[in-house]
């Protein structure tokens, strides 16, 4: 059965663009948030209080969830703390990982997906978030992952703000009708009530001290895309399975590491944007889940790396085999047991769907070289859209 979206016949009623965003969970949240915005550079756009909405009370930095970004997308990275998910959902009591979450090109395939999503796997809910303002459909994968695909996400403009809660009322936890307004009445409407200001906006800004290609920034690199998420997985054929023929995912290579086969799956034309490793593999690598974020030029990763260090941040020796593909980058882990690898120039894939062979394999920290001759058109490297800082 194939699906005519956007014009296109499809596998799935759907397709996915990118990964947008992850979320994870924490054993020391505010140390993480120090960790991703002092260190990393990122921007806090919303923080979201549950205290309300929990039957067992916690404290108030265990029940806020923070949502951080790099551009313009309301968040990349949604964080909170593991109490928080162990109160809230016991069921899935001691999950490090909550959501990674697909972008997709319109709300009608939001809505047609859910069914579709219903027939092939279990459906955890559906409607529209706020914060945040993006259409959703969340799913559960084999392993009890959860994946949503969305449209919509609000974008963070000049000013910094983010939609006031008074614009929440546009929230869904329902199935939307189709059509639905455009987001411009919706800011037209709270314009006339007079209640659009007032969001959050973020001002606990470091001295930019550091001169960046230019631009003068707090730490000497920036973040500019969340370019992969890596999870530990029990079945990896299993897996491979759901992303492929649920999701609607390619693979594109598997690798052996450390003995043991793993699988990297793309949703455009990047090497790939999701890495699974057998469960095998966590107790030797160290760490519970991982994601990537690309830095925006090479010399900006040798900066970071060398920041990094002198700001006394973990930094992580893994095989290079955990990222084909990937041309330069390193991986560092914060107060938590997330690691994230930051990277510059992965590999596309040919029009004829094959991984450049041979696999290209991180260069070792050792041996980059001052500057290096781009890869061209053979680089996976999107544009950052807006100003850097």
């Amino acid at each position: 059965m194939t699906f005519t979206t956007g014009g296109l016949r499809l596998e799935q009623p759907f397709r996915i663009r990118r990964i947008g965003h992850f979320g994870y969970h924490s054993p020391d949240i505010t140390a993480t948030v120090e960790f991703l915005t002092r260190k990393l550079g990122l921007n806090i756009s919303d923080i979201d209080d549950f205290t309300s909405r929990l039957k067992q009370p916690l404290p108030k930095v265990d029940a806020t969830g923070w949502f951080l970004r790099c551009g313009s997308d309301h968040h990349n990275l949604v964080v909170g703390s593991q109490n928080l998910i162990d109160t809230r959902e016991p069921a899935r009591k001691g999950a490090v990982v909550n959501q990674l979450s697909w972008q997709v090109g319109s709300l009608q395939e939001v809505v047609e997906g859910v069914s579709f999503l219903d027939r092939k796997a279990k459906l955890r809910r559906i409607g529209r978030d706020t914060p945040g303002s993006n259409w959703h459909a969340y799913v559960y994968d084999p392993d009890g992952y959860v994946n949503e695909i969305f449209y919509g996400m609000e974008q963070i403009g000049w000013d910094g703000r983010s939609k006031p809660e008074t614009m929440y009322d546009r929230g869904f936890t329902t199935l939307p009708e189709l059509p639905q307004i455009p987001e411009y009445i919706e800011v037209d409407n709270a314009l006339l009530r007079k209640d659009a200001d007032g969001g959050y906006r973020w001002s606990e800004r470091r001295e930019a001290k550091y001169q960046v290609e230019g631009i003068l920034m707090p730490q000497p690199f920036k973040l500019t895309h969340l370019g992969r998420v890596a999870l530990y997985v029990a079945d990896l054929q299993a897996s491979i399975d759901f992303y492929c023929n649920v999701l609607g995912l390619k693979l594109s290579e598997r690798v052996s590491v450390l003995g043991h086969e793993c699988a990297f799956l793309r949703a455009g034309a990047e090497h790939h944007t999701l890495a699974l490793y057998p469960k095998a593999l966590r107790e030797q690598l160290g760490f519970a889940a991982g994601c990537g974020f690309a830095v925006a030029s090479y010399q900006q990763l040798i900066e970071a790396r060398q920041f990094l260090e002198k700001q006394g941040v973990r930094i992580l020796d893994l095989p290079a085999e955990l990222s084909p593909g990937v041309h330069y980058g390193f991986w560092v882990q914060g107060p938590d047991t997330v690691a994230i690898q930051i990277f510059y120039g992965m590999d596309r894939v040919g029009l004829d769907g094959v991984a450049p062979k041979p696999t290209t394999l991180p260069v070792p920290h050792s041996q980059w070289p001052e500057s290096i001759v781009h890869g061209g058109a053979a680089w996976f490297e999107p544009p950052f859209l807006g100003p850097w800082a």
